[in-house]
């Protein structure tokens, strides 16, 4: 009975476009040459890393056992010494990004890249002119900031007789302090 109770399925049609839809061409990214150039640069490097393979291969096969064991004991050294320096240049970063912070300097990639040499010591000598340069170009820009011309001292308002053009120089708060003391000579300076 089951084979007397089969669904049918209907398919719809789908319409396909006589021809296909073209892609503007000013969407294309990079040139023919530049694909060139691209694939090129790719290509050198892989050589590269096979030849140095080969040689490797080469250079091993060429050795006793003696010699080969020695190849790689050298080889795990310099491994070594390669981890070693990462570790000690990741300890003098926070070390001196700690100095940086003390000296109100926040520390960036940049910064510690500048300051972080290979003892302690030199690394803190370095943050330490770094601190002192920035704190005296900061001290010599506020300077320049707060360079101006002194206000000029105005004259009493209440000893004598005030000009008009003594009047129109004054500031809000002369011209207040003057009505306040002489009405009548601020009313007719005023006009």
């Amino acid at each position: 009975m089951n084979e007397e109770t089969q669904t049918v399925e209907t398919v719809e049609e789908q319409k396909v476009p006589a021809e296909p839809e073209k892609q503007p061409q000013d969407e294309k990214k990079y040139t023919d040459a530049d694909v060139d150039a691209i694939i090129d640069k790719k290509f050198a490097k892989w050589k590269s890393e096979q030849e140095a393979k080969e040689n490797e291969a080469k250079k091993l096969r060429e050795m006793n056992e003696n010699q080969k064991a020695e190849y790689e004991r050298k080889k795990q050294a310099d491994y070594i010494a390669e981890l070693e320096a990462k570790i000690n240049r990741s300890g003098l970063e926070r070390e001196a990004s700690k100095m940086l912070s003390e000296g109100g300097i926040v520390a960036d990639d940049k910064i510690l890249g500048i300051v972080v040499k290979d003892t302690a010591e030199s690394t803190q000598e370095a943050v330490e002119g770094f601190v002192a340069l920035i704190n005296e170009l900061a001290d010599k820009k506020v300077g320049e900031k707060l360079k101006g011309k002194t206000p000029k001292k105005m004259e009493d308002t209440t000893a004598g007789e005030i000009t008009k053009e003594q009047f129109n120089k004054m500031g809000y708060q002369s011209r207040n302090e003057l009505l306040r003391n002489n009405p009548e000579l601020y009313h007719k300076l005023k006009g």
